[in-house]
């Protein structure tokens, strides 16, 4: 990684620690169904990843409650995003669905993904 690159990670994660995300409002039916289909997801990220910062701050924007899984801190993570999804990159969303699961890479699919679908 480049020196510009960790800067700008390290001094987005402070911002991401400091400035909450206003979730969108919805009721408590849309709320729980919501719930439920978020429960499937799984975001593996690095919190000094600018990309995996903006893709987690925009799924509490939306008020999806994914599964993260922080690679850096827990080797198990790491693991399973190499076997499951065949690359160590993040960030990466995994979806279970009912054709078994997907692993989104690039923070542009994912973003569109989720515009897409909430």
């Amino acid at each position: 990684m480049t020196l510009t690159r960790t800067l700008k990670g390290r001094a987005l994660n402070l911002v991401d620690r400091l400035v909450p995300v206003r979730p969108i409002d919805r009721t408590a039916d849309q709320q729980c169904l919501l719930d439920r289909e978020s429960r499937r997801m799984h975001l593996y990220f690095s919190r000094n990843c600018p990309a995996s910062i903006s893709v987690r701050r925009q799924c509490e924007r939306l008020g999806l409650r994914v599964v993260e899984k922080d690679v850096m801190r827990v080797n198990s993570y790491a693991s399973e995003l190499i076997n499951g999804g065949g690359a160590p990159k993040v960030p990466c969303l995994r979806v279970d669905d009912e054709q078994g699961g997907r692993w989104l890479y690039s923070p542009e699919t994912i973003l569109e993904y989720l515009k897409k679908h909430y």
